[in-house]
This record gives C-alpha cells, sequence and structure tokens, in this order.
C-alpha cells in the first residue's frame, strides 16, 4: 500500500525544452499522430455507457477547416442522469481508502508523462496553443496530480487539535459528495485535471 513516508517530496514537472532535436521531433511525431485521428465521434459517457445524440463539431482556431472532432450535446435530462451515476459511485468511492485514491492520481500523472507530447499536440489542435504553451498546460496538469495526491495523504493522517483537559477530540476530515466541475477552455487539460483530481482524490465523485 501507499504510504506516506514512501512518497517523494514534491517537485514541479519541468517544461519541455523544444530547441532539442529529439523533442521537436517527438512532437511533430505526436503531431501527425493525432492529426490521423481527427474528426470522430464522442459521445456523452454516463455511468460507463457511451450515448449518443445530436453533436456539434469542434474546430481547429487556427484552421477553421479542421474539424477535431464531433462531439455529442448532452441534454438537461442526461445532466441530471449524470449525477445519479455519479451519487451512486460515491456510496463506494467515499470509503475507499487515501492510498488507493493518491495511487490513482500518482498513477494519472505517470500516463501524462508518458503520453505528454501526444496531449500537447490535442491542445496545439484543438486550442490553437503554441508548443511551449499546450507543454505548459500538461506540466501543469502533471504538477496537480502529485500535488493534490501529497495533500490528500496529509490531511488524511492525524490532525493537530486543541487539547482539553477530560476531552479527546479529534479531526477528520470527510468527502461531501458530487462535484460539478466547469473546466474552462484556454487551460484545456491543467484546469480539468485540477478541479477533478481535487475532488476525486478527497473521495468524491465527479461529472464533467
Amino acid at each position: 500500500m501507499l504510504t506516506d513516508s514512501a512518497v517523494s517530496e514534491f517537485r514541479n514537472e519541468a517544461f519541455t525544452d523544444f530547441t532539442r532535436p529529439e523533442n521537436a521531433s517527438a512532437q511533430q511525431a505526436a503531431l501527425q499522430d493525432v492529426g490521423g485521428r481527427l474528426g470522430r465521434k464522442h459521445p456523452v459517457v454516463i455511468g460507463g455507457n457511451r450515448i449518443e445524440g445530436p453533436m456539434f463539431a469542434s474546430i481547429n482556431p487556427s484552421h477553421q477547416d479542421q474539424v477535431i472532432g464531433h462531439f455529442t450535446q448532452g441534454t438537461a435530462l442526461q445532466a441530471g442522469e449524470a449525477v445519479g451515476a455519479a451519487a451512486k459511485a460515491f456510496q463506494s468511492w467515499q470509503y475507499a481508502p487515501v492510498e488507493e485514491r493518491a495511487g490513482l492520481l500518482f498513477t494519472v500523472a505517470a500516463l501524462m508523462r508518458r503520453q505528454r507530447f501526444e496531449l500537447n499536440a490535442w491542445m496545439i489542435l484543438e486550442a490553437g496553443k503554441s508548443w511551449a504553451e499546450a507543454d505548459g498546460d500538461t506540466a501543469e496538469a502533471i504538477d496537480f496530480c502529485e500535488f493534490y495526491a501529497r495533500e490528500a495523504l496529509r490531511y488524511a493522517a492525524e490532525q493537530p487539535t486543541t487539547k482539553c483537559p477530560g476531552e479527546k477530540n479529534q479531526l477528520v476530515y470527510i468527502p461531501l459528495g458530487v462535484i460539478a466541475v466547469i473546466p474552462p477552455w484556454n487551460f484545456p487539460c491543467a484546469i480539468l485535471a485540477g478541479m477533478a483530481g481535487a475532488a476525486i482524490v478527497t473521495g468524491n465523485t465527479v461529472v464533467v
């Protein structure tokens, strides 16, 4: 099991140096790979079920004839169903050990490091970001996962309380339930990771 003592000190994720030919080549290859996967349909996902409906296109703001993908436009009814599914999942997730929850965020951070150039490529095409801006977005997303995982372990440990004669006081942080996450367009990876990661690692469930 993951323990607080086994976790290294938090350090910010370093930015990619694109003046190095190997990094520039890796980013260019990722752009070509992602470019071959554009235009696909992406359904709404509720409780593990993929649901298609009326769709809208996401367009590359730098090349407006390039469609990044087609996304299902969820309905008000589906929003309610998503909240219901998240509330059901909360009944078990709130009791997951903090080591499991923190371990999940550490795993996500590791996956993002491995797929860093791919994540960059999607943001370069869909948000019109420069290579450096997209890479900074991904690095910040990794930071959020790494930092909040460590914070969850810290908050789950014994907390200081005021000592009073004849009393045994204890401070415990508890999950609250379903959290709505509406990340803005300008940091599509980092702010999504930060908002959702903080909620999930503290035992809540999320509707995005």
